[in-house]
C-alpha cells in the first residue's frame, strides 16, 4: 500500500512537471468580428475560439481580453471595466484536445473607430501552484459609421433665392465652366454676377460658361470650430462636428442616389489612414460610397491645418468639378475671404454652416443654408 501511494505521489509530481513545461504549448487562441463596418446600434458578434492540441489538459485555463470600453456588450461574463477599456476575463477547464466556441453580441452607439487588441492567455499547472502567462497583440477595428441625415429637416435655405432650393436639386444644374468674363445683358440669373469685375469697371459683369463641363461636386467638410484649435473643444462642438458628419453622409446619399459623381476632402485626422487619404476625387458608384462612409467613421476631432490653409492647399491640387458644396460648424471671421474667394471662381459653391454667425457676409453668388431648429439630429442627443 505504501509503495502505491509513494507510485502515485511519483506520478503527480512527474505529471506536474510535465504541465508545467507545456502549459501553454499547443493552445490556440483566435478571435473574429462579425462586421467590420456598422451602423449605429446595430448588432454583431465576437465570436472567440480556444484550442488546446494536446493530450495533456489544462486544469485552469484564463483568457483576458481588452475591449473598447465605450462598445455595449449584450452579455453577461466576468468584466472589470476602466475609463477607455473593458477587460474581458474567461476561465475555463480544458480537456485535451478540445476545441471552445463563444460568441458575444455588441454594439456601438456612437460613431467613430474602435480597437481590439491585448489578449493575456494564462495556465496553471496540474495542482494549481503556478500559473503561466503569454501576452498576444491581436489587433482588430470597427468603424461605427455615422447616422444619415434627413437633410430636408437638418438644413434650411438661408436669404431671399429664386428658383427651386430642394435639397433633392440643389446640385442640378447646367454643367458649366467658367471661360472668361463679359457685360451684363440682362438676361443672365443673378448668380451669374462676377461682382469684382463689375466694381472694377464701373458695370455690370457676368461669367461667361462653357457648357461642357461634367457636372461633378467636391464635398468639403471643416471641422475647426474655435481659434486656437487645440485649445480644446466642449460638446456643444462635439455635437455640432457630430451633426455636420451626418449631414455630409446625407449630401452623400443624394448625390450617389442622382448619379452625380462627388468627392471629399477635410481637414480633419482620419484615425488609421494617412495623411494623403484626406481628399478623394470626383466619382460614383457603390464603392465610391461605401469607401467615403468608412472615411466619415475614422474621423477625429483634430485638424490637420485651419480652414483658412485648408482652402488654399486645395487651390493648388487639380480639382475638376462644377460645385463646392462647403460644410462647417460655424463661420470664423476668417473664412470669410477665402469662401468668397472661391465663389468668384467655381461655378457654383453651396455652403452649409449650422450657425447664422458671419453668413450674411458671404457673397449672395454662394447658395447658403443654415440648420434647422428643428433638427431630428439634435433632438435625439437631446433624449439620451
Amino acid at each position: 500500500m505504501v509503495y502505491v501511494l509513494i507510485l502515485l505521489i511519483v506520478l503527480g509530481i512527474l505529471l506536474n512537471s510535465f504541465s508545467k513545461k507545456y502549459a501553454l504549448k499547443g493552445i490556440r487562441y483566435s478571435r473574429e468580428i462579425s462586421k467590420k463596418i456598422e451602423e449605429i446600434n446595430e448588432e454583431f458578434d465576437i465570436i472567440t475560439v480556444i484550442e488546446n492540441r494536446k493530450i495533456l489538459p489544462v486544469t485552469f485555463f484564463q483568457i483576458i481580453e481588452r475591449f473598447p470600453a465605450t462598445i455595449q456588450y449584450k452579455f453577461r461574463t466576468d468584466k472589470f471595466k476602466t475609463v477607455e477599456f473593458l477587460f474581458h476575463t474567461i476561465t475555463m477547464f480544458l480537456l485535451p484536445y478540445q476545441r471552445i466556441k463563444r460568441t458575444y453580441v455588441a454594439s456601438c452607439d456612437k460613431r467613430g473607430r474602435y480597437i481590439f487588441s491585448d489578449v493575456s492567455l494564462i495556465a496553471g499547472d496540474l495542482i494549481g501552484l503556478n500559473t503561466f502567462t503569454r501576452s498576444l497583440d491581436y489587433w482588430q477595428e470597427i468603424i461605427a459609421l455615422p447616422k444619415p441625415a434627413n437633410l430636408e429637416k437638418e438644413i434650411i435655405p438661408y436669404g431671399n433665392y429664386n428658383g427651386d432650393l430642394s435639397i433633392e436639386r440643389w446640385i442640378i444644374d447646367d454643367p458649366t465652366m467658367i471661360m472668361g468674363i463679359r457685360e451684363y445683358t440682362g438676361l443672365e440669373p443673378a448668380r451669374a454676377i462676377h461682382w469684382p469685375s463689375s466694381a472694377r469697371s464701373n458695370r455690370l459683369m457676368v461669367k461667361k460658361f462653357d457648357f461642357t463641363l461634367e457636372n461633378t461636386a467636391m464635398i468639403i467638410l471643416n471641422i475647426e470650430c474655435t481659434k486656437p484649435f487645440w485649445f480644446g473643444i466642449d460638446k456643444k462642438s462635439v455635437d455640432d462636428i457630430e451633426r455636420c458628419i451626418s449631414i455630409t453622409r446625407g449630401i452623400m446619399e443624394v448625390l450617389e442616389g442622382q448619379r452625380i459623381p462627388y468627392g471629399f476632402t477635410t481637414n480633419a485626422i482620419m484615425m488609421g489612414l494617412p495623411a494623403e487619404k484626406n481628399i478623394v476625387y470626383p466619382s460614383s458608384g457603390p464603392y465610391q460610397l461605401n469607401n467615403l462612409l468608412e472615411y466619415l467613421g475614422r474621423m477625429s476631432y483634430n485638424i490637420t491645418m485651419s480652414f483658412e490653409d485648408f482652402i488654399l492647399s486645395l487651390e493648388k491640387r487639380d480639382i475638376n468639378c462644377s460645385t463646392y458644396i462647403i460644410i462647417t460648424p460655424k463661420i470664423l471671421e476668417s473664412y470669410i475671404e477665402p469662401i468668397n474667394s472661391i465663389a468668384s471662381e467655381m461655378v457654383r459653391v453651396i455652403l452649409v454652416s449650422l450657425s447664422k454667425d458671419n453668413i450674411e457676409y458671404i457673397s449672395d453668388n454662394v447658395i447658403r443654408y443654415i440648420g434647422s431648429e428643428e433638427s431630428e439630429y439634435t433632438l435625439s442627443e437631446n433624449n439620451k
